[in-house]
């Protein structure tokens, strides 16, 4: 790939007469570019280029404070880098031509590790009803992607046990999978309302609250609080932390953007992208 390059800028400055100024920029812009494909994406055949590692370049400038201004100049350079490749009959597809100018977020939602997950898991006293319903809560969120909203309404009838399904109901009417885990708390949740509410037990709401009326949004953030003080988090948390955390993790192990897009109910890809794309900038720091 640097033989390509140095063939491009030969031709920009003698076959183009591009100025000075302009061959610097290309030369360095070109070798950064460079440096993160091989460096970061691991590969070595310009053909193995696609939108995807040109979008993961670009996220990464950002990520590293490069100013909008020359982020723009840079994927100028690869749009004229391109151009020239597909011209010459060097590559057969143009990866950047579809390519939008970028939008930058300033900050991605924070993730939660494992470890951390594991931490809130450990601070959570099981022995008792509202313990096993806090657990069972971290689980849903955790390994289903599901809304807080969504958490909350949630009925027995939209839930198949055994296979480990919701039906969610409403706006984004889709179907959401959970963990054995969470499979394992929510049997041993159910038992134990049946137990504590016996006639006041209500078959319609999941999550209650003391008085076995329905669990409020406001009630599930200040349980979440709670146990991130306790499992002495270095992060503020919400339950649309865990939603989160699943988006990217799903990406990382390799599941379909367009798949994704349907388990998480968004009814545009572009608010998907937005794990994607946290999951290439975290890909291109480690």
């Amino acid at each position: 790939m640097e033989k390509l390059v140095k063939e491009f800028i030969y031709y920009e400055k003698f076959g183009q007469q591009k100025s000075e100024s302009t061959i610097r920029s290309y030369k360095k812009d070109l070798e950064q570019f460079l440096e993160f494909i091989i460096g970061h994406e691991m590969l070595e055949n310009i053909d193995e280029i696609e939108e995807l590692n040109i979008r993961g370049f670009i996220l990464y400038l950002g990520s590293i404070d490069i100013t909008k201004r020359s982020i723009s100049r840079k994927l100028s350079s690869l749009r004229t880098f391109f151009k020239y490749l597909k011209e010459k009959d060097i590559v057969k597809k143009n990866p950047i031509i579809l390519l939008n100018n970028p939008t930058f977020k300033t900050k991605f939602p924070v993730l939660l590790t494992k470890d951390e997950i594991d931490s809130l898991r450990d601070v959570i006293d099981t022995s008792k009803t509202n313990g096993i319903r806090d657990r069972l809560i971290i689980e849903l969120l955790y390994s289903s992607g599901i809304r807080a909203n969504e958490l909350l309404s949630l009925g027995e009838k939209v839930i198949d046990i055994e296979e480990r399904e919701i039906n969610i109901v409403g706006n984004s009417y889709r179907t959401v999978f959970f963990s054995k885990v969470a499979k394992k708390y929510l049997e041993e949740y159910l038992e134990a309302k049946k137990i504590k509410y016996k006639d006041k037990y209500n078959p319609d709401i999941i999550f209650v609250n003391g008085s076995g009326t329905r669990l409020s949004d406001r009630s599930l953030r200040r349980i979440i609080d709670r146990y991130a003080e306790k499992a002495k988090l270095k992060k503020e948390i919400s339950p649309h932390t865990f939603r989160h955390t699943f988006g990217v993790y799903m990406l990382e192990k390799g599941m379909n953007i367009h798949y994704l897009q349907e388990l998480m109910g968004h009814s545009s890809l572009e608010s998907t992208r937005v794990y994607e794309e946290h999951m290439i900038v975290r890909r291109s720091k480690n």
